[in-house]
């Protein structure tokens, strides 16, 4: 956070003046397209958020053009108060814990709301160790201020409300009207008053939520209540709130006018079986958990003829015929399925077992892109994965499930197979056998055309391995994925081996970059008007028979 610290500079530092006559600099679509692709605040911690901050605060004090925009993507997402605190003079250090203390002209504060304004995702988290921040501070701004602190926000995420020496009541400082997102994890029944307290809040104050996600147990039927009744909602997730789901309230997230993705769990829920339709005519994206007999009970009463993503979180309480219970779903949605996930929930020390041919309902679907199978005991062949890749050529997500060594699997021949036929795939979990792998000879060209596969995810373990197995693994895998971002671990099983085989195919990655940098250069030094001149009189002919 120490860039967006010194961004406060900004309102003192006075970019350089430039000429801004040319209609790019006059064009705001143009520039927040270039502070976008500077930077990326997906993780805000990583080293590539931290350049692009860097970049941004230089583009902000450099060109005026770039003030705004490249200040409003710096600004545009926090995890924490700091920063903005900073700005006030009246927040400083008392013995190593900051502390807010004195008068907060209004000065002071049109400052603090200059930033402020810019900021639409907030993720409200514990303080970090090393920073020590009196808790009376969070009192004291709710006492001065009469407006909301952070004006323009969208998304406010507390990734877990039950946190130790975490003053989770403080989350009423970021309720604001123009909410659209909230994201409540790890919820305890002594946060159900709180959470239904901000509901209530948001709804009296006319926000237009869009989205809601409650992760957790022990919310009340009141509070689950409240959270389904915003008109506005499109994106609604409950987890871990079965109990307190009933009739009355599904109905009410039927009849939500513009529910597109719903996600819900049903565990524990005491609810009676439907016996009407609930609605849901627009729903695209379906996750469900719940024993499959419910979830085959249930499909029928919604009404969506366009369901798009279909997840089904099921326990093993007692096994189900997976292949009759895909046919139910891809009988319904066989024109619109594009996506879909069986997660095998484990709730004692049985694994179900998943037969290759329970899948065989889904090889009509020509246009699926992902697939996510996790949690079953299987048995796969080279074979068995070339029929999928045959039969999914648009797959760009496929997660195979973990299987041991004991079971039959993969080999590496898969890999170049799943190149070969699925050129659009960018997330691959795999289990792989490497206990027998072939030495990797080199055809001496590259492998075209070059797959852009982002991740791999070996969902396997304990196969015995040399580094110079590891070496001709790792040489297979660039050969085959030159594009390659990061190699993982499944769980962290074997987690050295698979970091070792991911640092080669960096290693191998980046000799290949200096390779074609140093052909590149070459080529351009045996152009150059220089070269030309000196060289071509002696060298021509030479040069034009080489």
């Amino acid at each position: 956070m120490d860039l967006q610290d010194n961004a406060q500079n900004t309102a003192v530092i006075k970019p350089q003046a430039h000429a801004t006559t040319s209609p790019f600099y006059s064009n705001p679509d143009i520039l927040d397209e270039i502070c976008e692709y500077i930077y990326d605040d997906d993780d805000l911690d990583s080293d590539e958020a931290t350049a692009g901050r860097q970049s941004l605060l230089w583009a902000a004090l450099t060109c005026r053009a770039f003030l705004e925009p490249a200040l409003d993507c710096l600004w545009r997402s926090l995890d924490s108060l700091f920063p903005l605190l900073k700005i006030l003079p009246a927040f400083a250090q008392s013995d190593g814990t900051y502390v807010l203390r004195g008068n907060i002209s209004p000065e002071d504060w049109a400052r603090f709301d200059w930033y402020a304004r810019r900021i639409r995702k907030f993720s409200y988290n514990r303080d970090p160790d090393s920073l020590d921040i009196a808790m009376h501070v969070y009192f004291r701004i709710a006492q001065l201020r009469s407006s909301p602190l952070l004006p323009s926000l969208r998304h406010l995420h507390c990734p877990s409300t039950s946190q130790n020496d975490f003053l989770i009541s403080g989350i009423c400082l970021f309720l604001s009207p123009s909410l659209q997102t909230l994201e409540f994890e790890n919820i305890s029944s002594v946060e159900d008053k709180l959470c239904g307290t901000v509901l209530h809040t948001l709804a009296s104050d006319g926000a237009h939520i869009e989205k809601i996600a409650l992760r957790g147990r022990g919310l009340s039927r009141d509070t689950v209540w409240m959270a389904v009744r915003f008109e506005h909602l499109k994106h609604l997730e409950l987890a871990g709130m079965g109990e307190a789901i009933n009739l009355e309230i599904m109905e009410t997230i039927g009849s939500l006018p513009r529910l597109v993705d719903l996600a819900i769990d049903f565990t524990e829920s005491t609810m009676e079986p439907l016996s009407k339709d609930l609605g849901l005519k627009d729903l695209k994206s379906l996750m469900i958990t719940a024993p499959v007999p419910f979830i085959q009970a249930f499909l029928p009463h919604i009404s969506t003829n366009h369901l798009e993503t279909f997840v089904a979180v099921a326990p093993s309480n007692p096994p189900i015929d997976k292949k009759d219970f895909l046919n139910d779903v891809v009988g319904r949605w066989k024109d619109s399925l594009r996506r879909i996930a069986l997660v095998h929930q484990q709730v004692d020390e049985h694994i179900e077992e998943l037969h290759i041919d329970a899948l065989s309902p889904l090889i009509p679907l020509k246009k699926l892109t992902y697939l996510r199978l996790e949690g079953y005991a299987m048995e796969l062949t080279d074979d068995n994965v070339a029929d999928l890749g045959v039969a999914w050529p648009e797959m760009t997500t496929l997660l195979l499930p973990f299987i041991s060594a004991l079971n039959p699997r993969p080999t590496i021949v898969s890999l170049r197979i799943l190149a070969q036929l699925c050129p659009g795939l960018r997330h691959l979990r795999i289990p792989l056998n490497t206990s027998d792998l072939p030495p990797f000879v080199s055809t001496g060209a590259p492998n075209t055309p070059a797959h852009n596969l982002h991740t791999l995810t070996i969902a396997s373990a304990d196969d015995p391995w040399d580094l110079r197995d590891l070496l001709h693994l790792a040489r297979h895998i660039d050969y085959l994925y030159p594009k390659l971002r990061s190699v993982f671990p499944y769980e962290g099983h074997d987690a050295d081996r698979w970091m070792q085989v991911h640092d080669m195919i960096q290693m191998y990655q980046a000799v290949r970059q200096e390779a074609v940098a140093f052909e590149r250069a070459n080529s351009q030094n045996a152009v150059s008007p220089s070269s030309s001149a000196s060289v071509a009189p002696r060298y021509g002919a030479l040069s034009l028979t080489s």
